[in-house]
């Protein structure tokens, strides 16, 4: 169970929408609706995992809480603060606090810069002019992510994947942040540097009280570093429980067949399979009432027709569907 109390950061109804235009006046004609009506909650300390299909809308969600994408509308509050109206200097302060681990580790470091430029221009560009007082900040931190100080004269391309992974890491933290959103952060890596980087993650997490939104497709490796689990279809979240519980006893037809798609370690493990039936439709366009209904095996008329409330069925467990 979990033993945090205090919420960090909060949600409510934050909708981001991607104007398509046309026309000879380049009016706006359609919407890609990425996040639509999202509310959750993350307590300090704690990882919430963010699972889903691809396209669902995850990375936008972890990207539109921090503002690197402004949200349509909706609220965003850290630590009781409402960040979406915040004046540049402000939010410029705030994002010591709230940072980001990108999904690339090749795309996400500057070819042309060395690893200390790297690491030390958050430190930079938050106030700290002396070069060697920078010097000896990335050299600490390049320890405590297990690179030794002697790879900061190096440039991103002398690193292999893992490790440039562990540079994003290092980036990521150098401001002592509070919340990190790790977006796919080991998607790109093989299973076995995924390992090492999911428990680089952990000891992070307990040295520095970090708290982690980690979004992830990967259903094995957010059961084993989270502490609770939202899951997401086509820019809503249909359900919401603690890791353990939405393993064990999953309710909404999605989490079940995504479940049952996840491949098992184990040969000999048999497993009830639920296959999902056609494509994710577009989100320009989505479904009436219930999103999933199109793809469901329990759909009856009212899923076509009425949006099904996200409830709490069990303590601390919530879902979206008429059938549970």
């Amino acid at each position: 169970m979990l033993n945090h109390s205090k919420t960090l950061l909060r949600v409510e109804n934050l909708v981001k929408y991607y104007p398509i235009k046309g026309g000879i006046l380049m009016k706006e004609i359609a919407s890609v609706k990425a996040v639509d009506n999202v509310s959750l909650t993350i307590q300090q300390g704690e990882t919430l995992g963010l699972v889903g299909e691809s396209g669902c809308g995850k990375s936008t969600l972890g990207r539109t809480i921090l503002r690197l994408e402004e949200p349509t509308s909706g609220k965003v509050f850290f630590q009781d603060q409402g960040i979406g109206n915040l004046e540049p200097e402000a939010m410029r302060q705030l994002r010591k606090r709230m940072q980001i681990i990108f999904q690339d580790p090749f795309s996400s470091l500057n070819p042309r810069k060395s690893i200390s430029q790297i690491i030390g221009e958050p430190l930079l560009v938050h106030g700290m002019r002396s070069r060697s007082q920078r010097d000896r900040e990335v050299a600490e931190i390049l320890e405590t992510v297990g690179l030794g100080k002697e790879y900061m004269r190096r440039y991103p391309h002398q690193f292999s994947g893992g490790q440039r992974q562990r540079i994003g890491i290092a980036r990521a933290i150098a401001l002592k942040p509070e919340f990190i959103v790790c977006d796919e952060a080991v998607s790109a890596l093989d299973v076995s540097i995924q390992a090492q980087v999911i428990n680089l993650l952990k000891d992070l997490q307990e040295k520095f009280n970090l708290t982690y939104l980690f979004i992830s497709h990967d259903l094995h490796v957010v059961e084993y570093i989270s502490d609770r689990v939202a899951v997401m279809y086509l820019g809503k979240i249909v359900e919401f429980a603690e890791s353990g519980e939405l393993y064990k006893n999953s309710l909404h037809p999605y989490t079940k067949a995504l479940l049952s798609s996840s491949p098992m370690p184990d040969p000999n493990y048999q497993r009830k399979s639920l296959p999902l039936m056609g494509d994710v439709p577009s989100p320009i366009n989505p479904p009436p009432g219930c999103r999933f209904h199109t793809r469901c095996p329990k759909r009856q008329d009212i899923c076509s027709q009425k949006e099904p409330e996200f409830i709490e069925h069990e303590k601390g467990h919530f879902a979206a569907c008429f059938f549970i």
